[in-house]
């Protein structure tokens, strides 16, 4: 009886003991996934460039706590503000890991939530922009731009600061004045339309698109260059970007040299810069007597610009001479000519009266006009006997047979050495259609010297006799004279030469001896 009680009641205590641990456990199962469920991302999710898919948040967050050290020390932001560019320290920069994880989104990208010290962007800013004058609401403004910025997690990030929405006060940054001669009343419209638009950030400005929304009937090219020059100079004081500019073919009277923006609407010659900046700028146009003034007004800049033009060089002219029928005498000019000019443009960047550096703009070159000068075709004068035209040296039909620099007639004789010169007897003097028949002289066609004298052989002369060593010479005899029928006799002989050939006499020794 007591063991089957002992039984039934060991049975009720543990069939109650495990309906307690049942229960428990339930409970804490409810809780966990009902009331106090644990965070897990799901697929595809990532927070910056890395993949939390299917990470609990404490897991994630813990991947991220190691990162951010290295983060900060490989990390760089840089600021820009109109033209100069800045490296913000990260030294301060927090990243809160609790927001980051908590408001990131299964199967999305999600960015870091940062936050970076006011006190730290103040003195930065003031650091490196002074001339900008920033207000507390900048510094509030820029200082989450800077945030937004960063939470993209890169290693490298750039942000400009420099937008409209800044109570940067805002200034004449560049201002630039010529003398003008603009007359006609559209010419004046079109400086008016130009006075006070913006130049938007970012956006290209093009002369003749802008005037191609007026009605402009008389104004000139030359006035439109005027109007664009002086835009033109404004804009080289800043960092815009010129696009396109070009030059005319005289060098301007009213414009600097090197300043020059010509305009020529028929052949579309335009004037174009672009705003590079993250702020509208406004272009202001004023006419005081003869003096045309362009100013730019905006957020200051950090650095100064300096435009130098230097290197002019003088171009001379060249002397062209034509020759023409209708010039009769002396000569006609009928260009003057004028000087032409070469001129180098650089623009110099400066920082508190440092140069920084020193960039070419253009090299502006004006060809000179060459001097045109016309003379005649020939140069005349009247004969004293004939009235005839007489043709001077280096003209046609100049002729100078006997050098004396007067031109010849019919009559003239060629002296020795010149064309024409015949000199048949030998006398140095020009042998004309009546001189006495040519005699050759030596080394002449037809020259024959057979006697050896020098003087050429008329067939009117004594019978040739040849000389020793001339064709035709025999000395049978041996006495050194030609033998000619009857032969000569014989010397210390007074037996005539018969013609009979003798046979040489030798002595014992092998030696001739003479008959």
């Amino acid at each position: 009886m007591n063991n089957k009680v002992f039984g039934m009641t060991f049975a009720a205590v543990l069939a109650s003991a495990l309906l307690f641990f049942g229960v428990a456990n339930a409970g804490a199962m409810a809780v966990d996934t009902w009331i106090f469920p644990t965070e897990e991302f799901g697929d595809n999710t990532y927070i910056a460039t890395t993949d939390v898919s299917n990470m609990e948040h404490e897991q994630a967050k813990q991947l991220f706590v190691g990162q951010v050290d290295s983060w900060r020390q490989t990390a760089e932001l840089l600021v820009t503000y109109q033209d100069a560019t800045a490296s913000y320290p990260l030294n301060n920069a927090e990243i809160l890991l609790d927001e980051t994880v908590g408001q990131a989104q299964s199967g999305t990208q999600n960015n870091f939530v940062f936050q970076l010290s006011p006190e730290t962007t103040s003195t930065f800013l003031e650091q490196q922009f002074p001339t900008a004058g920033f207000t507390e609401t900048d510094i509030e403004n820029i200082n989450t731009k800077l945030e937004t910025a960063l939470a993209a997690g890169q290693t490298k990030t750039t942000v400009a600061i420099s937008d409209d929405t800044l109570e940067v006060a805002k200034e004449v940054v560049s201002e630039a004045k010529i003398t003008h001669s603009l007359k006609g009343g559209d010419a004046m419209a079109v400086v008016n339309a130009l006075n006070g638009i913006d130049i938007a950030p970012g956006s290209p400005f093009s002369f003749l698109d802008f005037i191609s929304g007026l009605e402009l009937a008389n104004v000139t090219d030359s006035e439109l260059s005027q109007i664009a020059s002086s835009i033109y100079a404004a804009v080289l004081q800043t960092n815009f970007s010129v696009d396109e500019r070009s030059i005319g073919t005289v060098a301007p009277t009213a414009v600097p040299l090197g300043k020059e923006a010509a305009i020529n609407r028929p052949l579309g010659i335009d004037f174009v810069f672009t705003n590079p900046n993250s702020n509208t700028f406004t272009l202001n146009l004023s006419m005081d007597g003869d003096t045309l003034t362009a100013m730019l007004t905006g957020y200051p800049f950090i650095y100064e610009y300096e435009v130098i033009a230097n290197g002019e060089e003088k171009v001379e002219p060249r002397l062209i001479k034509q020759y023409s029928a209708f010039v009769t005498s002396g000569k006609a000019v009928e260009e003057e000519g004028r000087d032409g000019v070469r001129i180098n443009v650089v623009r110099s960047t400066r920082s508190d009266g440092k140069e920084l550096e020193l960039d070419p703009v253009s090299t502006d070159f004006y060809p000179p006009v060459h001097r045109i000068e016309i003379y005649p075709l020939t140069k005349t004068e009247t004969a004293p006997a004939t009235g005839t035209a007489v043709p001077q040296p280096g003209q046609p039909g100049f002729v100078d047979a006997n050098g004396d620099g007067v031109h010849d007639g019919t009559v003239a004789a060629p002296l020795p050495g010149q064309p024409g010169f015949v000199d048949a007897n030998g006398d140095g003097v020009h042998d004309s259609t009546s001189t006495v028949t040519p005699v050759p002289q030596p080394g002449q066609p037809g020259f024959i010297d057979a006697n050896g004298d020098g003087v050429h052989d008329a067939p009117a002369a004594t019978p040739t006799t040849p000389l020793p060593g001339q064709p035709g010479y025999v000395d049978q005899d041996g006495d050194g004279a030609h033998d000619t029928p009857p032969t000569d006799a014989a010397p210390n002989d007074t037996t005539p030469n018969t013609g009979e050939k003798k046979e040489p006499v030798y002595d014992k020794g092998g030696n001739k001896v003479n008959p």
